[in-house]
């Protein structure tokens, strides 16, 4: 009965530290998450960033890995509601972060071109040129706001090129 008694006490404690899992260091997440991008395994890497967010939310690195995740969903996973949400996070939640510029001209840029939601890209825009009007994305932004909803393929860009589908003109 001792000797019984004894095994399930191990069997016991062995399950709970098993049960515990692997408590990685954020740079080990932040290696494994960067690995799996390298070998495009881009929803393996979004749960990666994801768990590194979860785990370590008040590091320095927190909205670099919040970024890279946004981008990960818009651009690999083609998520593009995960993607504003996971922009809308940096810019609420790290609003001193170096990525809140980028992350606001992204979440507009996703409502405009792939959400159509174009009010919301309006607004998003908008905020982008009243808190930065200098910044170095503002000429995108108001590029942007100037053709939103309008089908980019219709656009003719002013920069003394002719589209290729369209044969120049001969001048007289």
């Amino acid at each position: 009965m001792r000797r019984a008694s004894g095994l399930l006490g191990m069997l016991f404690i062995t399950a709970l530290i098993w049960g515990c899992g692997e408590k990685l260091t954020e740079e080990q997440l932040r290696a494994k998450a960067l690995d799996l991008e390298n070998k495009e395994q881009w929803a393996e890497a979004a749960k990666m960033y994801e768990r590194l967010v979860k785990g370590y939310p008040k590091s320095s690195r927190a909205a670099e890995t919040l970024y890279r995740l946004g981008i990960t969903y818009a651009n690999n996973l083609k998520d593009f509601n995960k993607a504003v949400a996971t922009h809308q996070r940096i810019v609420k939640d790290y609003p001193n972060s170096n990525y809140v510029k980028q992350s606001t001209f992204m979440i507009g840029y996703l409502y405009a071109n792939d959400l159509k939601e174009l009010d919301k890209a309006k607004t998003a825009y908008q905020q982008f040129l009243q808190k930065w009007p200098t910044h170095e994305l503002a000429s995108s932004v108001q590029w942007e706001l100037d053709h939103l909803g309008q089908d980019i393929s219709q656009i003719e860009l002013q920069l003394g090129d002719t589209p290729a589908d369209k044969p120049a003109s001969p001048q007289k």
